[in-house]
């Protein structure tokens, strides 16, 4: 029987001490038509499968449109290093390319304490940004609130001290929207 969902799917392999991550890149127009950002980033989640001492991250992504490539973003964590790879997924598979994808990273390390970081969201609940605590690979996920005086969902992320994390945020400037 034929799968209704048609699905694109690529492998990761993780050598010992390494965690990937991928993200997919995602465009709405609508968002961007009401003054929202046009980026949005959703961590995908993998099936681990052990392969001679390896870690074998088989990643699926729902086709939208049969013709259209989706951007990804790999973000690889060892002990002291991150390392981003960009490229595209398609009927094809997974591959690296130059991308135009206008990415920012960084990295945020809090000595102080507890420490939030405020977040907003468009009305989808998507966000154009992934905060991803270096030591765990987890995603920082928001706790999600109503601002009382602009009515807007806003989140409200939690840094924890003495632990490094990595922001990646897409951003894509009017000038080239208006080129595309």
């Amino acid at each position: 029987m034929e799968s209704l969902l048609q699905m694109n799917k690529f492998e990761v392999l993780d050598m010992p001490g390494m965690n990937t991550l991928a993200f997919l890149v995602e465009k709405d127009y609508d968002a961007y038509a009401q003054g929202y950002a046009l980026l949005s980033l959703e961590m995908l989640r993998s099936v681990e499968v052990k392969e001679n001492g390896q870690i074998k991250k088989v990643f699926n992504v729902l086709v939208q449109n049969n013709d259209e490539v989706d951007d990804i973003v790999l973000l690889t964590l060892t002990d002291k290093k991150a390392f981003l790879t960009m490229g595209v997924l398609d009927s094809n598979g997974f591959r690296t390319e130059e991308s135009n994808i206008p990415l920012n990273y960084g990295s945020i390390y809090n000595i102080d304490g507890v420490e939030y970081k405020e977040v907003n969201y468009t009305p989808d609940m998507r966000r154009n940004f992934a905060i991803i605590d270096s030591q765990t690979g987890e995603e920082v996920k928001p706790s999600l609130y109503r601002d009382p005086e602009t009515g807007e969902v806003k989140g409200r992320c939690k840094i924890m001290p003495h632990r490094p994390y990595i922001v990646l945020e897409v951003r894509l400037e009017k000038e080239i929207l208006e080129e595309e």
